[in-house]
């Protein structure tokens, strides 16, 4: 027989197995929708992806004027997202690919690179939001 207390630390750890088992596809979408945003240059949707924290102190108009790759990105692709024990924070690697016209060439150049993002989740019931270090 279990008692209560060995059920329920059974059950908790369930849960949390549970939560970062589903985590992970979710930050997957989250940060890809991001980065589709980004690239399309729809600023204002992928602002929404920032948390709360930036959001309050960066507005959308200082936002708009940091962010400079719009135009050069042209691909991006969540490679790989694991998340730690809380459940509460994960890591994010994308491939970025920058394509750069080059005088004297009849295509754009091709360069990619892994970026390492870093994604919270604010509450019980908030959404996966992308951390700015």
């Amino acid at each position: 027989m279990c008692n209560k207390s060995g059920y329920l630390a059974i059950t908790a750890l369930c849960v949390l197995l549970a939560s970062c088992t589903q985590a992970e596809p979710l930050v997957r979408e989250a940060a890809q929708k991001r980065w589709d945003a980004l690239i399309a240059g729809d600023l204002l949707s992928a602002y929404q992806f920032y948390t709360d924290a930036f959001q309050k102190t960066v507005p959308m108009d200082h936002f708009r004027r940091q962010v400079t790759g719009t135009g050069l990105w042209s691909r991006a692709a969540v490679e790989k997202v694991s998340c730690d024990q809380s459940g509460d924070q994960c890591q994010a690697d994308i491939r970025i690919t920058v394509a750069m016209k080059m005088r004297g060439l009849p295509k754009p150049v091709e360069s990619s690179d892994v970026v390492h993002e870093t994604w919270v989740k604010q509450g019980l019931f908030s959404d996966w939001r992308y951390m700015k270090n």
